[in-house]
């Protein structure tokens, strides 16, 4: 970790700077600027996701017992990074939206988990906004001195990957908000579904889609704990049994549309 990570002023103009790989012919623009009036400040809501690649794959040994031992892990590099408004007119709306140029071999683009494809990360045939890890850093550096709050669901791993430094205080985790003690982690697909009533992930991951469910997430949480902590934890706990009862599996998408017809007729 980069403990000093706030110690160095960091411009604001890294959030303006345009360091896209891609020509402006190409490229496509999946963000909007934050304006004047939307600087960033202290305890400003900011919704964060990033999505990885593996540069090598995962070395295992057969032991003598049966059992597979890891002999090199494989190694995750950031290809996607978001961040979306938490508050304001354009709130869920993503200010960054940065894919991660990487001189390193890709051997999986893991595009069931990161909706990453090969060529995004390309800079002769990405239409992307390609850029490099670097700029992209500086812009969450000044997010982080300016004092805001990042939400997101799993934002622990998101920044170890990163290789990041954010005081705990700047951080709510939806996977630590929607979680028992003892009790398993549940996925950001199985709050939504069962608490916003929407389907996500329906055939890879988005990270601008991700964020701003984790914001929704937070917003409904907030919803449950102004009626008390005995509420927040009712509430979760229902949750838990409901998600035991069905075995944590969603039900299929055209069940359901199935299920409301007939209950229309």
């Amino acid at each position: 970790m980069i403990s000093e990570a706030v110690k160095i002023p960091i411009s604001e103009d890294v959030l303006y700077d345009d360091n896209c790989l891609v020509s402006p012919e190409r490229r496509k623009i999946t963000f909007t600027t934050l304006i004047d009036e939307e600087r960033p400040k202290e305890k400003d809501v900011v919704g964060l996701d990033a999505e990885f690649v593996s540069l090598n794959q995962e070395e295992s040994e057969l032991r003598s017992d049966g059992t597979r031992s890891t002999i090199k892990p494989s190694h995750l590099t950031a290809a996607r990074i978001t961040c979306l408004r938490g508050q304001g007119d354009q709130v869920g709306e993503p200010f960054i939206d940065d894919y991660i140029s990487t001189q390193e071999q890709v051997v999986d683009y893991l595009t069931q988990y990161s909706g990453i494809k090969p060529g995004d990360l390309d800079p002769s045939v990405s239409s992307r906004y390609l850029t490099t890890l670097k700029s992209t850093y500086l812009k969450l550096r000044y997010l982080v001195q300016s004092g805001v709050i990042f939400i997101g669901h799993g934002l622990k791993k998101d920044f170890r990957v990163i290789n990041l430094y954010v005081p705990k205080n700047q951080v709510v985790d939806t996977v630590e908000l929607f979680h028992l003690p003892r009790q398993r982690m549940i996925s950001l697909k199985f709050l939504a579904w069962y608490f916003l009533k929407i389907n996500i992930q329906s055939a890879t991951h988005d990270s601008v889609e991700d964020a701003r469910t984790a914001i929704q997430l937070h917003k409904k949480y907030k919803e449950f704990a102004a009626e008390g902590s005995d509420n927040v934890r009712a509430k979760i706990k229902e949750m838990y049994e409901y998600g035991r009862k069905i075995q944590w599996k969603i039900p299929d998408v055209e069940e359901e549309d199935a299920d409301n017809q007939v209950a229309m007729l």
